[in-house]
């Protein structure tokens, strides 16, 4: 048996993928099963960036996820029952849906993921206090075990207890396709102000010092290897920036400039644009050199403090814990994205 123990403290340490990966290696894992509290858009797009597509190829995977006072992204469960050889459940799912804050009647708290080839007998567990988010993954600072063992040299027994649990727990969830699409219609009526499905046009007032969207899926225009760092806006919201570009600007034209204060790497500008679609097209920090990890199904805040704005990619719940009492208006896009100022 192999056994280790991890801090997760960031990209260039051991973190809970780094050693995901390790364990699948060791392994020659054929399927796994992953049990977490909740699950995020921006875990997907960092356990995507860690394992390529290839994985999901090879492998046959079962997730097990909660969606405890809303904390799971429905687009991430979406997205992840859209992947080849992917099925997704929920746990006490049918229950949880229907209550009000999606309050469960027991917690459901595990962060547990099971590496398996039965051909082999190889059986991993890597387990620890990250969530299935980008942070929880590798930014944030974690600790975890890994274990490894072969049933030809050592006592599979040690984790086949625990295997054989999660396989009980994975038996009785909810099919995720069963609860999928009212889970979403209730999650994105679930902040404190109702949304306005409103023309862009009208909907933006003018200069905000502090304003907000989802980013959603993040394309990877940097490489397939990279975090993408454009995202489309609703058309008019360089408003909030103090910007009022022509109704006549052509396609492809700078907006304008803004200067963004950064965690890290101090202050950087970056363009904004009107895109050939007709939707305002912003430029981010790289997010990987400018302390934002990852932009994917973050909600971005910006609040202005002098001559900048400040940037903040904040997670649904905690923005939502953070700001939600404070919303002034919440507007929806076509593709479902929110956005919106706060008083």
């Amino acid at each position: 048996m192999n056994t280790e123990h991890f801090i997760q403290q960031g990209q260039h340490a051991k973190t809970t993928l780094s050693e995901l990966r390790r364990i699948r290696s060791m392994v020659q894992a054929t399927e796994a099963l992953s049990l977490f509290a909740y699950a995020t858009q921006s875990g997907l797009a960092a356990f995507d960036l860690e394992f390529g597509p290839d994985f999901w190829e090879g492998t046959t995977t079962r997730w097990l996820f909660g969606i405890d006072y809303g904390r799971t992204q429905p687009q991430a469960i979406r997205a992840l029952c859209e992947k080849p050889n992917s099925t997704v459940r929920i746990h006490d799912g049918a229950w949880v849906a229907q209550q009000s804050g999606f309050l469960p009647r027991q917690d459901f708290h595990l962060k547990t993921s099971f590496l398996r080839c039965a051909d082999l007998g190889k059986l991993g567990v890597v387990t620890g206090s990250g969530n299935f988010s980008s942070n929880g993954l590798r930014r944030s600072v974690e600790a975890g075990t890994s274990i490894f063992i072969d049933s030809m040299v050592g006592d599979v027994k040690i984790v086949e207890d625990g295997w054989n649990t999660a396989n009980e727990f994975w038996g009785s969830a909810t099919p995720a396709e069963q609860i999928l699409d009212d889970y979403e219609d209730k999650w994105r009526n679930s902040f404190s102000r109702s949304a306005q499905n409103q023309t862009e046009e009208v909907a933006i007032p003018g200069p905000r010092e502090i304003f907000w969207i989802e980013t959603g899926y993040v394309t990877r225009n940097r490489g397939l290897d990279k975090p993408g760092n454009q995202i489309d806006l609703p058309r008019g919201m360089s408003r909030y920036f103090g910007m009022n570009p022509s109704q006549d600007l052509a396609l492809n034209s700078t907006i304008g400039s803004i200067n963004f204060m950064t965690p890290t790497n101090g202050p950087v500008e970056r363009n904004l644009r009107l895109g050939n679609n007709s939707m305002e097209k912003i430029t981010l920090p790289i997010p990987e050199t400018h302390g934002f990890d990852i932009y994917d199904g973050k909600v971005l805040v910006f609040r202005k403090m002098g001559n900048y704005y400040v940037l903040n990619a904040l997670e649904a719940a905690d923005f939502e814990a953070t700001f939600g009492d404070r919303l002034s208006v919440v507007m929806i896009m076509g593709s479902g994205r929110r956005y919106g100022h706060i008083d």
